[in-house]
């Protein structure tokens, strides 16, 4: 369950602006012959309808109708006590609630007696009580996969995504940057401080991970307590605002001359990140990019974005064979380096188009 607030905001997220991103869809799927789309949403895979409706879902789940003319419909298993607080976070479209959303929204789409073929996004991993309720009350109508038609109409990045993506990585990088280390920094403090910065200024969400020791192991782990830091250690925070999600990685160390290398990775990749090419693959890019960094070896990397309904999905990495240039449109990159000899771990907002 989500613990930050969320409401919605018109200066933040304009009616219009929503209205617009609905249109866009609206037009793809036109284009590809497809009277209708369902999107599904649950807390952990949220960011198709977050990012059409402006709504997120605190717990259970849901399904989005758009309709290829006119206003969307949502559906959730909730009450209608609960449905009258996400009709107010929800600004586009109307609003049901059933114990089976999926006939409600078959039974409308049947009614409405021109629907031939229903997409659904990400077909193959779309709840199966779900499908078998839209499939009874539809007899005879198509269901086909809307997953690229949806990545089309989600490609454009407008101001107000922009925006909130700014904010939402400003958030992580002041709470990863507000921490002080000395000797008696512990994980549990230093993930309490990191999380607690992140929630005071208005993150509706923050998952922390740490990988205390990098000498010993590079993974991020959800720890907390007086367990003791390593020489050399990175935070990972994981932030929303206003369903933008970045991710952000600051690597730390308790020795002046470890810093002063952890500096120089921390340059290279703020430089690296504001000039990332989508039109080039990103292991070529990096490559390229590190000859400008002595004493530098690159142990891994991956790039995450807005994948459908997931709000950071792997779109690339190095362990990707036939790495394809880069279309999502949103990317956060994850590096990996030894400098020096020192193990360093970043990551945050890149090529923001």
């Amino acid at each position: 369950m989500r613990r930050g607030l969320m409401a919605w905001n018109a200066d933040e997220i304009p009616l219009a602006m929503l209205e617009t991103r609905v249109l866009r869809l609206q037009d793809a799927m036109a284009a590809a012959g497809q009277d209708a789309m369902i999107l599904y949403t649950n807390f952990i895979r949220s960011a198709a309808v977050s990012y059409l409706t402006a709504f997120s879902p605190y717990w259970a789940d849901g399904i989005l109708l758009v309709p290829q003319e006119g206003a969307p419909l949502f559906a959730t298993t909730l009450s209608k006590r609960v449905g009258s607080w996400i009709q107010s976070v929800k600004p586009v479209g109307d609003l049901v609630t059933s114990p089976t959303p999926g006939t409600v929204l078959g039974k409308k789409l049947a009614e409405a007696g021109n629907i031939h073929r229903l997409a659904i996004l990400e077909h193959d991993a779309f709840p199966a009580g779900l499908h078998d309720e839209l499939s009874a009350a539809l007899p005879g109508v198509e269901i086909v996969d809307g997953t690229a038609v949806f990545a089309l109409a989600r490609q454009h990045v407008d101001d107000v995504e922009r925006r909130l993506l700014t904010r939402a990585d400003a958030i992580a990088d002041s709470a990863l940057h507000r921490l002080q280390i000395d000797a008696t920094m512990d994980v549990g403090r230093a993930v309490g401080t990191v999380e607690g910065v992140a929630r005071a200024q208005g993150a509706e969400e923050a998952y922390v991970a740490i990988a205390p020791d990098l000498d010993a192991d590079r993974r991020f782990l959800r720890l907390s307590g007086a367990r003791p830091l390593g020489r050399r250690f990175a935070i990972r925070a994981t932030v929303a605002y206003k369903g933008a999600w970045i991710r952000r990685i600051q690597t730390y160390a308790s020795d002046d001359s470890d810093g002063f290398a952890i500096a120089r990775a921390d340059s290279w990749f703020k430089d690296f990140a504001a000039k990332i090419d989508r039109n080039r693959t990103v292991g070529e890019q990096i490559s390229a990019s590190l000859t400008g960094l002595s004493g530098a070896r690159l142990t891994g990397w991956m790039a995450e974005g807005p994948l459908g309904t997931r709000p950071l999905a792997m779109v690339a990495s190095s362990k990707t064979p036939n790495e394809m240039t880069l279309r999502t449109p949103v990317l956060v990159m994850t590096i990996a380096l030894n400098v020096d000899g020192v193990p360093w771990s970043g990551a945050g907002l890149a090529g923001l188009p």
